[in-house]
């Protein structure tokens, strides 16, 4: 433990790298934004691999393995406090429970009573217009009280990645829990969207009285969204058939792998 302190009613939010990098840019912003103060941290050593090394002047320098830490927040004028847990990757293939299960034992003794994890879901959106917010939880009274936002209930499907196996893992843990997911266009998932985690924050923001100052990721949407605009009309000139000359007209339809 880095710090101690006594939490009310603590949430906690967990995030790790997905779709758009929804999810983790929504929680990094939030930790941000609020000041919130390193409270704990997971050694990583059992939980990440070293694909590569890195080489600098020649030398080879050490390495670096993700860090995995908690952070809190005191709100002064909410009801909960917040506990964030942030960490710049996923662990690797048969560690996600494990994993899980030692965040959930650090959220325990830290008095955590609700769980909230955020995540990307792609659908035929255009990148220009507002993403909805979609929603799941670990029980129905979590569904009922995010009604009032009027929020799209994800009925059936699946969320990869620990972004939704730690809600299952928590379940299990008898925590309640829900995700938050930000609408981002299918064609794009690789692309970072601001505006879908813009659109988490303003919810949860709401939910649980956090004085959130959204000006900052609302100026990055707006450029990220500029820069969408500019990787489709680059990829519309790259596609064109004009962009090869040698191809004869009568060859009939041309597809390109």
């Amino acid at each position: 433990m880095i710090k101690k302190t006594k939490l009310n009613h603590p949430v906690l939010v967990a995030a790790w790298p997905g779709m758009g990098n929804v999810a983790l840019r929504a929680a990094s912003y939030l930790r941000e934004e609020l000041n919130a103060v390193e409270y704990e941290k997971i050694e990583p050593q059992d939980f990440f691999s070293v694909p590569t090394v890195l080489i600098r002047n020649g030398l080879i320098e050490n390495i670096k393995l993700p860090e995995s830490k908690f952070y809190f927040w005191k709100n002064e004028g909410g009801k909960n406090d917040l506990l964030i847990f942030l960490t710049a990757a996923q662990p690797i293939g048969g560690k996600e429970i494990i994993f899980s299960q030692l965040i959930l034992e650090i959220a325990k003794k830290a008095g955590v009573e609700k769980i909230f994890t955020f995540a990307a879901m792609s659908t035929t959106i255009d990148h220009r217009t507002q993403p909805a917010v979609w929603v799941t939880a670990t029980s129905p009274g979590i569904l009922e009280e995010l009604k009032k936002f009027s929020l799209n209930t994800m009925q059936e499907g699946y969320i990869g990645g620990l972004n939704g196996v730690f809600l299952g893992v928590a379940k299990s843990a008898n925590f309640e829990g829900a995700c938050l997911l930000g609408e981002i266009p299918f064609y794009a998932t690789q692309i970072e969207n601001p505006k879908a985690s813009l659109a988490i924050l303003e919810i949860f923001s709401k939910l649980f009285e956090i004085p959130l100052d959204l000006s900052k990721l609302s100026t990055l949407a707006q450029y990220m969204e500029k820069e969408i605009d500019h990787y489709l009309i680059q990829l519309k000139e790259k596609l064109s058939p004009y962009h090869f000359p040698d191809q004869e007209k009568d060859k009939g339809p041309q597809y390109i792998h």
